[in-house]
């Protein structure tokens, strides 16, 4: 294999593909990138066996070819190329990069120990702006677990209906739930997807203007997007029934402007970010909400206006999923839900809106 391509090209190529190879593997092949040089492209491609990634760029190729380079050290030196002209030979066993009188050599690895990299052939499922699908992903993937002992809840649920996608996550204190328009219905249809893998497709989607199709085929997705294939494996397994979580009726709602209830409970959280319990409390009543934190070190108060309807309420949460949820959001106004100090409240659009989060509130005592 012999090619030339652009520096910045290459670089940037082995920045999308790299996130999906694993250095900290039992198998070290995990840890490469496969590297296929034919028809003026050169395309680069790496799997941790759970995500697939795969670029493509154009190359001048002089001799096609496929090769394993070792991932972590071809993507710090491909990293500080800069905007020059590069060549990859494969020489033996071995990778030359030559850009000027500069050279680098080392050795590759095994290309028959290589898994194969998911590649769908089916038509999409859906398709949905790529403004809309970065916010879904945004909302939806809030409240996803972090613990390995349910793995279920570790994914967003996707129901495909109509002509909307819902997006749900769970981890037994919160709920996130978003729903978007979606084009090109494939047919009804649930899965859950693993929450890196959104996380991971968010950093790719870059033109807020295009559409982003999404590919299901059994146990796996895929997306395509500037040249850039995502492939990802499916969760398995029974999703919990969210909709008996969620409360059909509240007591009291308050509506308050989002921007500043965002800065005050994020200063009203600093005295508390490093407390196990993370514990602010809010004061609701006709024209405002008292928020308020208070430890060993000192007491935060802090007061924005607002309109209640409904009883006062005096409630507690973790500072941090609030904060999640208000950093998420762009309205101008929210509306917060309570059926009293020991049941979940709800945060959605003050207009009609396409999200709803739910939180747990932490007992007083």
């Amino acid at each position: 294999m012999k090619i030339i391509c652009d520096g910045l090209d290459l670089a940037e190529a082995v920045s999308a593909v790299s996130r999906a190879s694993n250095a900290r593997a039992i198998n070290p092949i995990l840890e490469g990138i496969k590297l296929t040089a034919g028809d003026g492209t050169l395309t680069l491609a790496a799997t941790d066996l759970e995500m697939y990634i795969q670029k493509t760029i154009r190359a001048d190729v002089k001799t096609n070819g496929t090769v394993v380079v070792p991932g972590k050290l071809f993507a710090e030196y491909t990293n500080k190329l800069g905007n020059h002209s590069v060549s990859l030979t494969l020489e033996g066993d071995s990778m030359l990069i030559t850009h000027g009188d500069n050279v680098c050599n080392f050795q590759c690895l095994l290309l028959v120990e290589y898994p194969d990299i998911i590649d769908i052939k089916k038509k999409p499922h859906f398709s949905i702006k790529s403004k809309d699908f970065t916010d879904f992903i945004t909302k939806a993937r809030i409240s996803a677990s972090l613990d390995d002992s349910r793995p279920i809840l570790k994914g967003i649920l996707c129901e495909i209906a109509k002509d909307t996608i819902t997006g749900v996550s769970l981890d037994g204190f919160r709920l996130s739930r978003v729903k978007k328009a979606i084009t090109n219905h494939g047919g009804e249809m649930k899965i859950v997807v693993p929450a890196r893998s959104l996380d991971e497709i968010k950093k790719l989607v870059a033109d807020d203007s295009g559409e982003v199709s999404v590919i299901i085929d059994n146990k796996f997705f895929q997306v395509n997007i500037n040249k850039t294939t995502f492939a990802g494996r499916l969760i398995d397994g029974e999703f919990i029934n969210y909709a008996q979580i969620i409360p059909a009726k509240f007591d009291s709602g308050v509506v308050v402007e989002r921007a500043a209830f965002e800065t005050a409970v994020e200063r009203a959280g600093l005295l508390v970010r490093n407390d196990k319990i993370n514990l602010i409390t809010l004061g609701i009543t006709d024209k405002l909400i008292a928020i308020t934190s208070n430890n060993e070190i000192g007491k935060i108060a802090e007061k924005v206006p607002a309109s209640l309807s409904g009883k006062d309420t005096r409630i507690s949460f973790n500072a941090k999923y609030l904060f999640d949820v208000l950093r998420a959001t762009s309205d101008e106004f929210i509306k917060i839900n309570f059926n009293g100090e020991l049941s979940p409240c709800t945060i959605e659009s003050a207009k009609a809106g396409d999200y709803l989060f739910l939180i747990l509130p932490v007992r007083m005592s």
